[in-house]
């Protein structure tokens, strides 16, 4: 299993956050949706038989919910914290 960290990218209300994490929950390896609001992302639980970042984005964006676009990790696989990543 695995964590898909889904950073949203306009603000969200509440019910349109359950709707999102609901739609999630229907796609075949997807176990486990949580919402947090700082900042405002979707944590989804997936196995390996599960979709794939971009399906997962698609879907999402059908009802309306924009993801950002993934940031690459640093190159050297160092970090001072200031990005967020």
């Amino acid at each position: 299993m695995k964590i898909e960290i889904l950073t949203i990218a306009s603000p969200i209300d509440a019910a349109t956050a359950e709707r999102a994490g609901a739609i999630l929950k229907t796609m075949p390896g997807v176990h486990e949706v949580s919402f947090f609001d700082a900042p405002a992302s979707l944590h989804a639980r997936i196995d390996e038989k599960a979709p794939t970042r971009a399906e997962l984005v698609a879907e999402l964006a059908r009802v309306g919910v924009q993801i950002e676009a993934e940031r690459p990790a640093h190159a050297s696989g160092s970090c001072c914290g200031g990005c967020g990543s």
